[in-house]
């Protein structure tokens, strides 16, 4: 890769890699916010992490349109695999490494909710905002 494609690449995918940096720390990190600065409602950790995996699809599908290309089912779906696999990916770094975290395969179910749920409300969104704005 050349210069001119790394700094393509980096404008093309900046929004996705900012995602992925977020989730890598608030889910590596041993205590990224302070679990007694989390509020006190059962099974917020799983909320967020539908929200992180759905954000990264989101992530995904906006950095494809935004760059000219369509969302059809086929790459929409590639992303929910993509997504799903940096999941599981993610559950097994918290569980192999030593910062006191352990993966959770609910975590991954909640992962799985959240990129379902961006799959379907995600893509009409994009779309809506990304032609208001041209």
């Amino acid at each position: 890769m050349g210069m001119p494609t790394i700094r393509r690449f980096i404008l093309q995918w900046w929004p996705t890699m900012l995602v992925l940096a977020v989730i890598a720390y608030a889910t590596l990190d041993s205590d990224p916010v302070g679990a007694d600065n989390l509020p006190p409602i059962p099974h917020i950790d799983k909320l967020i992490h539908a929200i992180m995996f759905g954000g990264l699809f989101s992530a995904l599908a906006f950095d494809h349109y935004r760059a000219g290309k369509e969302m059809t089912h086929r790459i929409l779906f590639i992303f929910a695999i993509g997504s799903l696999i940096v999941g599981a990916a993610d559950e097994w770094a918290q569980s192999a490494l030593n910062t006191g975290r352990s993966g959770d395969v609910l975590d991954l179910a909640a992962d799985a909710i959240g990129i379902a749920v961006a799959y379907f409300t995600a893509p009409p969104a994009i779309r809506m905002v990304l032609r208001r704005r041209n």
